[in-house]
């Protein structure tokens, strides 16, 4: 018990400094006023279309949940944006500081570094997350009156995919400079959403090698698929069942199944221990 205890004494301490260095970088604060500064666009957005004299009920009922899908997409973007901001410093620039050398003399794992830090990062990043969605849909309902049907399965999703793309940050910090690892994040994030729009347009037009691209690339870096997820979330069921929007990278037919979601999980765990197996033969 008392080994279990210090072991977990130290990981918990690396993740309370990471959470403490997030904010005191002030990169949350810099990502809540974008967020807020979207959530007021999407009230202007949204107080437009729930009063428009031109659409018929049964078009607005339609409408309202693709304008939340487009606007929670640039929400997912930033979320992604975040994620890799936030995780791209994690290890290079505290191995180019000095500052993780004098933390493993202490003596501390390098496992126990990696772990609190992921950890820090991932609870910073839920916060956000469940900010965002808390504070656009709460705009939206006072709007437009339109709740969608799963938020917290919403805020999950979008977690998760903030997730993923943490922990790919956290694997290129190990090996690239805080600069490289962002742009490669973000650019890994596009070329997956890509791959899902290419088999969205292999779908519509009955070309299976271009649907095989988005299978393989939701499984290579599962993004897009959880992204998906979100969209489902979002969705009425009448806009599934009626297969509107069917076909396209903003229109979800059914959730993730569980073995993907299983899969997402493992995928995670493996990347965390690939940039351990990095990070210990990182020289400091």
């Amino acid at each position: 018990m008392s080994a279990g205890g210090g072991t977990l004494r130290p990981t918990a301490a690396i993740a309370a400094l990471t959470v403490r260095e997030a904010l005191r970088r002030k990169l949350v604060t810099a990502f809540l006023g974008i967020t807020v500064a979207l959530v007021v666009l999407s009230a202007w957005g949204f107080d437009r279309l729930s009063h428009s004299r031109s659409l018929s009920p049964g078009e607005l009922a339609a409408s309202l949940p693709q304008a939340l899908v487009l606007f929670m997409f640039m929400f997912s973007f930033v979320v992604a944006l975040s994620a890799s901001t936030i995780s791209s410093p994690a290890i290079s620039a505290e191995i180019e500081s000095g500052v993780l050398q004098s933390l493993v003399t202490r003596p501390l794992h390098r496992a126990q570094i990696l772990l609190g830090k992921w950890l820090g990062l991932a609870a910073v990043l839920a916060a956000y997350a469940a900010a965002v969605c808390a504070l656009e849909f709460a705009v939206v309902d006072a709007v437009s009156g339109f709740t969608p049907p799963d938020p917290a399965g919403a805020f999950g999703y979008l977690l998760a995919e903030g997730l993923v793309l943490l922990t790919v940050g956290l694997v290129l910090s190990t090996r690239l400079s805080a600069l490289a690892t962002g742009v490669v994040a973000v650019a890994l994030f596009g070329a997956a959403w890509l791959a899902g729009v290419v088999g969205a347009l292999g779908a519509d037009f009955h070309v299976a090698a271009l649907r095989e691209v988005d299978s393989v690339a939701r499984y290579v870096l599962p993004t897009d698929g959880l992204w998906h997820g979100t969209i489902y979330a979002l969705e009425p069921r009448t806009i599934v069942a009626n297969a509107i929007g069917h076909a396209s990278p903003f229109y979800a037919s059914s959730p993730p199944s569980w073995p993907y979601l299983v899969w997402c999980g493992v995928w995670v765990c493996a990347a965390l221990v690939g940039a351990l197996v990095l990070f210990e033969r990182r020289e400091l």
